[in-house]
Parts: structure tokens; sequence; C-alpha cells
């Protein structure tokens, strides 16, 4: 397809990503909703969220939500599917590639008949990249990378999963990355760099945006003569909100007070521990200074985080944790761990405070945020300087380079891609 025929018409890119709301997980993965919403107001968009499965899945806690999720959706008018893919926890993980190139492969070719995509375009290099190589290989299109986080600090440590990472790389494109440090990992797996680039993510201004703190406090039932600490995440380890109550012992044991900390959010797929938070809680003499505000919806958050003095984000990884920009946006400073592309968000004392992940750093970061005056509309103004339409018209700018590139090297996937990945043996 030649460039001229492009722009007579918008792009057609086919979206493949495991990280994508449903109807069971309304606030799962909101950031990739965001960013994919509004590339569809400048190109013809269809998603593909490949769902886990494995037999008896539904009979465990942990994953009987699967059940409730359709075969399709429309999510703010972007048509998404659900096709599911065999995925067996620990045991079969290595396989997640092939098995969902499988599943996007059968609803691609169906979906061809009325949509033939210009590029595909991956949300992780890991399964999705890979599974988008193959579809890509077998269909003739470019091929698009996002980075995340976990697929490129994580999974590269599996000696399987890191060959087929460093494939999707070498076979994509473009490579995008939500934060540089990001990128510079998947540059050091060997993606030419001259084909990757940092597109952060975003906040939306119409969700986040600065409330009368009593007034949302009224609403929201928070008590009106304390500060408070809002932490929003999944209940799992790695969110780290079993440091920040350790934090809060110190903290009351020294001073003999100590803040209200509000605790938004659910248990994961990734484990659930709300029991031991509560028996911590407990342990800590800290009942009447904890609220486990359960699941908030990504439209209702807002008033969460002008309710709080400071917001709290004690993970041990994150790619670009939309939480601070969101809580930013709200005039709310963050005082978060100094891993990954955090501290491509946070700057040290403009925006709050970068601490170690120890409850001893944490509760002195905690301290000296809730101790100083901040100035709620210059956070505001920094965080509004990243929005989803400069983001989106950077994303489609990649898509249009993977297109250019593919028309220079015949139509050949990704320049200069390694080709010994080929689709599977009787799928050409």
């Amino acid at each position: 397809m030649g460039t001229g025929t492009v722009r007579e018409r918008r792009l057609r890119v086919l979206v493949i990503s495991m990280m994508y709301p449903n109807p069971a997980q309304p606030v799962h993965a909101v950031f990739v909703h965001r960013r994919i919403s509004h590339v569809a107001q400048l190109c013809d968009v269809r998603v593909l969220s490949p769902i886990p499965y494995f037999p008896f899945a539904w009979h465990l806690k942990r994953y009987a939500h699967r059940r409730r999720i359709p075969s399709a959706a429309k999510i703010d008018g972007v048509a998404v599917s659900y096709p599911r893919f065999l995925s067996v926890p620990k045991f079969l993980k290595p396989l997640d590639g092939i098995l969902m190139f499988l599943a996007v492969w059968w609803h691609a070719r169906k979906l061809r008949q009325s949509f033939d995509p210009d590029v595909i375009d991956t949300q992780l290099a890991y399964p999705d990249g890979y599974a988008g190589l193959l579809l890509a290989r077998l269909l003739g299109k470019p091929m698009t990378v996002t980075l995340r986080g976990h697929d490129i600090n994580v999974f590269p440590g599996h000696p399987i999963r890191r060959r087929q990472i460093v494939r999707a790389l070498r076979g994509a494109s473009r490579v995008m990355s939500v934060a540089d440090a990001l990128r510079r990992a998947a540059v050091e797996l060997g993606c030419p760099e001259e084909r990757t680039e940092t597109i952060p993510n975003a906040v939306d201004g119409r969700l986040f945006y600065p409330e009368d703190r009593q007034a949302a406090r009224d609403r929201l039932g928070l008590p009106a003569d304390r500060q408070i600490v809002i932490s929003v995440g999944h209940l799992v380890e790695r969110k780290g909100h079993h440091l920040v109550l350790e934090a809060m012992r110190r903290i009351k044991q020294r001073d003999g007070t100590v803040f209200y900390y509000v605790i938004v959010g659910a248990p994961g797929e990734e484990g659930n521990t709300l029991p031991a938070l509560r028996q911590q809680v407990a342990d800590c003499g800290l009942s009447n200074d904890v609220l486990f505000a359960g699941a908030v919806l990504n439209e209702e958050l807002g008033d969460w985080y002008s309710a709080a003095d400071a917001s709290c984000l004690a993970s041990a990884k994150e790619g670009w944790a939309n939480v601070l920009l969101e809580s930013l946006a709200c005039g709310t400073p963050v005082v978060a761990t100094n891993v990954w592309g955090t501290p491509e968000v946070i700057r040290e004392g403009e925006h709050g405070a970068l601490v170690e992940r120890t409850a001893e750093s944490i509760a002195g970061g905690l301290v000296a945020a809730l101790s100083r005056a901040w100035d709620r509309g210059a956070l505001t103004r920094y965080a509004r300087s990243f929005n989803w339409s400069d983001v989106a018209r950077r994303v489609v700018e990649n898509y249009e380079s993977a297109l250019r590139a593919a028309e220079r090297n015949g139509g050949r996937v990704g320049e200069g891609a390694d080709r010994r990945v080929a689709p599977p043996a009787g799928l050409e």
C-alpha cells in the first residue's frame, strides 16, 4: 500500500492487548483504553483483547470473573473482541505468545472480511508482541509494540520468553515505550534504537481536576479534621500497601498521632493481600486510622484524590503509573518509590517525594510531604501538560512510520526484521 493511498482514508489499526477494560473488569488497564480511544479519533480501530483460559478456571476465585467477560463489547465507541486462549498459570506461560497467536489469528481472519488492517499494534512485548509478530508475518502487515513495564523488565529473566521478546522487538517496525527507562532496556536487549520512541501516558483533565478538599471529604464521608493519605492500586504485594501501614506504625509510635490512610483498590489476579492487610492494621493499632474503600471507577477517582493531602505509591515496579498524574492533576502531591519510570514523572521537591522502598524511607517522605504547603495549581498545570490528544498524534505518527518502513522493505515486516520468525507450519 502506498503512502498516497494511506492518506486518502483513515488508517485501519488492529490493536492486540491483554490489558484492556471489559464489562467484568471496568477499571482494568483503563490507561490503555484512554490511549486507544483517542487514537480511534484519528484512525479506524478494532481491539482484540485475548483472555487467558484453562480448564476449570471458573472454579478458582481468582479467575472466576473471566466467565463474565463477553465475547465482544463496545467501550466508548471502540469495538473490542475478547477471544479466549489456552494459558496454564506457572506451567505453560512460555507458550502464551504462540497460543495467543492462534486465538487472534482466528478472529483476525474473520474480521478481515470487513476490516483489513494497515497496521497491527500490540500493547506489550510479551505475549502480545510475539503473537502480533506472528500474525503480522502471516498477513504481511507492519507491527508496532508498546512497552509498559513487566514485559521488558521482568519477563526477559525467563530464557524462553526472553527469546520471544527479543524477536518481537527486532521484528517490530516501531517500538514505543511509556517510560524512557523501558526504552533503554529494550535497546539493551537488541532493539534497534532508531526504531524506538518514548511516549508517556497522559491524564484526562475532564476527570481529574482540583476540587474543594472539604467538599470532597463531605461527599465521601471522610474525616474533616485529619490529614489524609490515599493509595490507589490493586491489593497485591507489589503495590506496597503493607509498607505504608508499617510506616504509619512508626510515625504513630514516634509522634503519638498519624494521618488517616485510605486504600482504594481490590484484589487482583496476582493475589489478594486484603486479609493480611486487615490483620496488620489490627496488630499495629491502626483500626481507627485506615479505610479500605474497595474498587472505584476511574470516573469517580477525582473526588478521592482531591480529598487527600497526599497520595502514596509504594510499588516494587511501575512502568509509567497513571495514578501519579491523576493525583497531581487534582492538585495532590505524591510520595512514590524510586522505581523504573516513576522518577520520570515525579521531580523530587516539585511534585512530591521519591523514596526508597522501605517503611522508614516512606515514613520520612510522607512526613515531609504532609508538613509542607503545596501549590496545587502548579501541580495541576504540570500534570495537564501530559494530554491524550498529543499521545494519540505521536502514536499515529509511529503507525505511519511503520507503513513507510514496510514499503521500503517491499512489504516485509519490520525494517531489518529478524527473519528467523515465521508463522507455525500449516498456517501460511
